[in-house]
């Protein structure tokens, strides 16, 4: 693993250096934003090259085989096919019924309490449209449900 995140950092940093180039070219008032952005992506890609090429791990086997531990196959490409299903719907449906639809059933499919599906599948889709259409104004696919 520690080999795919040292290809990682390296293309995290070629990959910023060219966002930074294409952010120069931005107006002042307009960068602010995007370098604000950028730094944070810099940060976290310094923490990454730190635990890659500095910190080295006790035991690499023993911690690979401790990541992919209890790993469930179905529920993976369950979820993944869920995601799809989301994607096609959204724009028949509508996005905020879709979504919570999508939460609460991507919820059970992991074994979440019942309870806490049916919370998070209301208020979270609540959240999305406080934020999104009444306070950014932000346009959201409508469908025939809302």
């Amino acid at each position: 693993m520690r080999k795919y995140d040292k290809f990682l950092t390296i293309g995290l940093f070629i990959l910023e250096a060219f966002y930074f180039f294409l952010i120069k070219q931005l107006p002042e008032k307009a960068a602010r934003y995007p370098l604000f952005v950028l730094g944070l992506m810099v940060f976290l890609t310094l923490l990454l090259a730190i635990n890659t090429f500095i910190i080295k791990p006790k035991n690499e086997a023993e911690k690979e085989d401790d990541q992919f531990k209890g790993i469930l196959y179905r529920q993976f490409f369950l979820i993944i096919a869920l995601s799809a299903v989301y994607i096609v719907l959204i724009d028949i449906i509508g996005f905020f019924v879709t979504t919570a639809i999508y939460l609460f059933v991507t919820m059970l499919a992991l074994k979440s309490s019942i309870k806490w599906s049916i919370v998070v599948s209301i208020l979270f889709p609540i959240f999305l449209y406080l934020i999104f259409v009444s306070f950014l104004k932000v346009p959201v696919p409508r469908g025939f449900l809302l």
